[in-house]
């Protein structure tokens, strides 16, 4: 005996679409741009700046043997690797020598960099103890405060 099944199937419609037309977005009407201030670029570090290195080379090389001008002028190292809008802040490898006497000189964290630079450079000079390391701090001066 055979039997053979017959599925019945039924046929339901798919659901119509709706497609609502969507509205067309306006042309915003032409508007003039915001007036901002003009962009500044950002001043390099003190140390990419023009002289800066020779000028630093030359007063370390006077300050051999004064302690009192070469420890100011490590403190100078590494705060020109800040810009003139930045502050004091000590990277991982800032040696406690340098920390330390940043701290012995009133530097706390937080100061200006040009402030900073200032008062290691007073400081480099109130210890030159000829005109040789006066003369080349002096030119290192001049490149610092030109460039804050």
């Amino acid at each position: 005996m055979t039997t053979s099944s017959t599925k019945t199937q039924k046929s339901t419609p798919a659901p119509a679409k709706r497609t609502a037309a969507k509205p067309k977005a306006e042309k915003p009407e032409a508007t003039e741009p915001k007036a901002s201030a003009p962009k500044v670029p950002a001043k390099p570090a003190y140390r990419d700046v023009e002289g800066f290195a020779e000028a630093l080379k030359s007063a370390k090389a006077a300050a051999k043997g004064n302690t009192d001008v070469t420890q100011a002028l490590q403190l100078v190292t590494h705060l020109a690797w800040k810009t003139p809008g930045g502050n004091v802040g000590w990277a991982k490898g800032t040696t406690p020598n340098v920390v330390a006497y940043a701290d012995d000189m009133a530097i706390p964290e937080g100061t200006s960099i040009p402030d900073a630079l200032a008062a290691a450079l007073a400081a480099a000079d109130k210890g030159a103890a000829d005109k040789p390391q006066k003369d080349a701090l002096a030119v290192l001066t001049k490149v610092v405060k030109a460039h804050a």
